[in-house]
């Protein structure tokens, strides 16, 4: 991706924020990304980071202040600025509002303007329960149009038989085949690389 105006939505799964980072980073480097967060992420101090200097972290990579507000999403469907979106990390809980017409907060008020607009998402899930009842609504969404998946693995088998996570690394060439009307292959990945 180059010269895109990327809107990034930022959900929980905290232990991931780290990885976003990382993906975001690189994402600014030739485009230009608004950054929207849900409400917990806006408020919550977390084990992995207090939330104001997450916040101010973004804010510092983006060089934009982050949208938190539904009043603030809601702006994003008549602007019409943004050629594409990604969520990551998606919780289970967000795939399921999606997967049903619910949008009650930022992010998935987002996901809807941009739908709107004829607008590719890209969303990356992270969550304990994928492979559980919440597996429903991430694969019905990826049969709707204009939605497309980073691949995914299960990230502790063992540990945690139903959590899957997105290979964060495979981000960006995810967006650029979505760009192109493609959904990057395979999405079930293996083990742990």
């Amino acid at each position: 991706m180059k010269n895109k105006r990327i809107l990034f939505g930022i959900c929980g799964s905290f232990c991931n924020h780290a990885h976003i980072l990382k993906e975001l980073k690189q994402m600014v480097k030739e485009n230009d990304v608004q950054v929207v967060v849900s409400q917990a992420v806006y408020e919550s101090d977390t084990r992995f980071f207090k939330a104001k200097e997450f916040i101010n972290e973004l804010e510092s990579i983006t060089k934009h202040t982050v949208m938190h507000t539904i009043v603030e999403a809601e702006t994003i469907g008549p602007m019409n600025v943004y050629d594409i979106m990604v969520i990551a990390p998606m919780t289970a809980t967000v795939a399921s509002k999606l997967a049903n017409g619910i949008y009650d907060h930022p992010v998935t008020l987002a996901a809807k303007a941009m739908v709107r607009n004829e607008k590719d998402i890209v969303f990356g899930i992270a969550t304990n329960d994928g492979l559980g009842i919440s597996g429903q609504h991430i694969f019905a969404l990826l049969n709707y149009r204009h939605m497309y998946a980073v691949p995914f693995r299960q990230d502790a088998p063992f540990e945690k038989g139903r959590s899957i996570v997105a290979e964060w690394s495979l981000l960006m060439e995810t967006c650029d085949k979505a760009l192109t009307g493609l959904q990057i292959q395979p999405i079930l990945l293996g083990g742990k690389s």
